[in-house]
């Protein structure tokens, strides 16, 4: 099974991510790309189902991963750590999306900064070291200029940049 082409959008707390990912979903789905998202809590520690729930009740029998579903919509439940087994790697997410029953054409992945994945960096008061793959840069600012790495800034509101970015880098369109 070949992957689907992803881009992560990263940057630390509070530095727009998944405002950015929300507005990059709805511009490429305006271009009629089936768009799936993927997003890492970094370390915090979510609750998947609320409590008197079955879900919660098959995860408490021992339930290792949990698929619940409706005539409209499913989620997918996977446990794991509790039972002293490790956090999955990205690309366990990126194949598990990339299933040909999904039609994906993109993947847009909120987090891990450390994948080997393209990126979008969001910059904030903090400057985040040691990413790789950037595509380039997103900050509040008019217009657009080079960083220091000789990577483009654009301004985090011009979304049509970012997609013209990301069909041309990674989707291999213009």
């Amino acid at each position: 099974m070949s992957r689907v082409p992803a881009v992560a959008v990263v940057g630390y707390k509070n530095t727009g991510k998944t405002t950015l990912v929300a507005r990059l979903v709805a511009a490429f789905q305006q271009e009629g790309c089936r768009v799936g998202t993927c997003k890492h809590d970094g370390g915090h520690d979510f609750e998947y189902d609320r409590p008197g729930t079955d879900s919660q009740q098959h995860r408490e029998a021992g339930a290792a991963v949990t698929l619940l579903a409706s005539r409209t919509k499913a989620v997918l439940g996977m446990f794991y750590g509790e039972q002293g087994q490790p956090e999955p790697e990205l690309e366990t997410w990126l194949d598990l999306l990339s299933a040909p029953e999904h039609g994906l054409d993109l993947i847009l992945v909120e987090g891990w900064k450390r994948s080997d994945l393209p990126k979008i960096v969001l910059l904030g008061p903090e400057k985040i070291e040691r990413i790789t793959n950037v595509l380039a840069y997103a900050a509040d600012c008019k217009g657009s200029s080079i960083a220091d790495d000789g990577r483009q800034v654009y301004d985090r509101e011009d979304i049509d940049s970012f997609v013209q970015l990301i069909k041309e880098q990674v989707l291999g369109k213009r």
